[in-house]
């Protein structure tokens, strides 16, 4: 029987070296290309997964199962380190950008957002299914794996899936108008 990421990640907090080699080959290959997503430099993404994972090592003893799952806990990590990345690289450039302007940059791939751009990813979301829109924010926003959303909004998980892709299809399309 193989064990869960979460054993895996009560083993690491004990020092288990094994199980966080484990956990890294379970995580690695799905927070990867999510923080590729966020980076779009394959070098600066590696170094990141590598610090991410320093990190779950460092603070595996904080992990609780109650609040989070492990790739929930992990993912949030890389992605803390991905928006403190590119915060400090705006600072360096002299920009003045919000946490949130930040994570819509992320979320629609663009280079800056303006206000208009803004109302236009409200207008762009406002437009999706109640259910799909549920989904779409608690993925892409908040960082929820496909299975906890089945979990949350009960649904099967072709449907979750297909929100999601459709979802993302659609924002692409409607931002880009």
């Amino acid at each position: 029987m193989s064990e869960t990421d979460e054993i895996l990640l009560a083993r690491t907090a004990m020092g288990d070296k094994e199980a966080f080699q484990r956990l890294y080959f379970s995580l690695s290959p799905r927070i990867f290309p999510v923080l590729m997503q966020l980076i779009h430099d394959y070098q600066l993404t590696e170094d990141l997964l590598q610090e991410t994972f320093v990190r779950i090592w460092n603070q595996a003893s904080r992990y609780d199962i109650n609040k989070s799952g492990a790739y929930t806990w992990s993912y949030t990590i890389a992605r803390h380190l991905a928006l403190d990345h590119l915060r400090r690289l705006s600072l360096r450039r002299t920009q003045k950008l919000t946490e949130l302007e930040i994570e819509l940059e992320l979320e629609v791939g663009e280079t800056l957002l303006s206000q208009h751009s803004k109302r236009k990813l409200d207008t762009c979301l406002s437009q999706l299914k109640s259910d799909q829109r549920q989904a779409f924010i608690l993925s892409y926003c908040y960082g929820y794996e496909q299975r906890e959303l089945v979990r949350i909004l009960e649904h099967p998980l072709g449907t979750i899936k297909s929100w999601l892709r459709r979802g993302m299809e659609f924002m692409q399309k409607c931002v880009s108008r």
